[in-house]
């Protein structure tokens, strides 16, 4: 009786011992669950910085501190331009388009959600960029007119009269930082092939002479 009451003493003993140790290393196994948490996190984080980056790269751009604190980019196009962009069915279709959306994440947007267009027919162009209605203004900009700066043509085509016409980007004047920064995503944009992507799904059949501008100097 002794004997057979030692061993199962021992027997619940080890027993005991046994389950303690499964129960370690359950626990062992589920304190190793929280790493892929913290990698979620890291994950998020490292989702939200190249936006982050953007805004870090021009710190003294007022136009673009306006543009991040609204979220939208505003973008102000011709009502009488339609080889270029038109309004259908309410949306906004064509190669200024395509054009808004390059600039748009050339600054770190996104433009399916912050970007917005505002329609200027001529009335209203001139002093839209000062007067804060749009940022940026495609087409219908005159190189040395009042109240805007002109960044570069985003493209080139024949005029009525047979002569090189360019289309213009114009931003408020005395930010410079923002007008280098569009300067440099439009030149990429030639650069990558984007801008001719853009031109054949949108602009070529209505304006075969269309061709991407020069932008190696001012």
């Amino acid at each position: 009786m002794w004997g057979r009451a030692i061993s199962v003493t021992v027997v619940g003993a080890v027993l005991v011992s046994v389950l303690s140790g499964c129960g370690g290393a359950g626990g062992g196994g589920a304190a190793e669950l929280a790493p892929p948490g913290r990698g979620a996190g890291a994950i998020s984080s490292a989702v939200e910085s190249p936006g982050a980056a953007a805004g870090d790269e021009l710190p003294e751009s007022p136009a673009v501190a306006e543009i991040r604190r609204r979220g939208t980019l505003l973008v102000g196009v011709p009502t009488d331009a339609p080889d270029f962009v038109r309004r259908s069915e309410g949306q906004y279709r064509g190669f200024d388009v395509r054009i808004a959306r390059i600039l748009a994440e050339g600054l770190g947007m996104d433009p399916r959600e912050q970007l917005a267009f505002r329609r200027l027919p001529p009335g209203l162009r001139s002093g839209a960029v000062s007067r804060g209605s749009v940022d940026v203004q495609l087409g219908g900009v005159e190189r040395g007119a009042d109240g805007v700066r002109v960044v570069a043509p985003y493209v080139v085509t024949t005029g009525s009269a047979g002569g090189r016409a360019e289309r213009l980007v114009g931003v408020e004047p005395g930010d410079e930082k923002f007008r280098a920064r569009l300067r440099k995503v439009l030149g990429e944009a030639v650069a990558d092939g984007s801008w001719q992507h853009a031109a054949e799904r949108t602009l070529l059949e209505r304006r075969p002479s269309a061709r991407p501008p020069e932008l190696s100097g001012e």
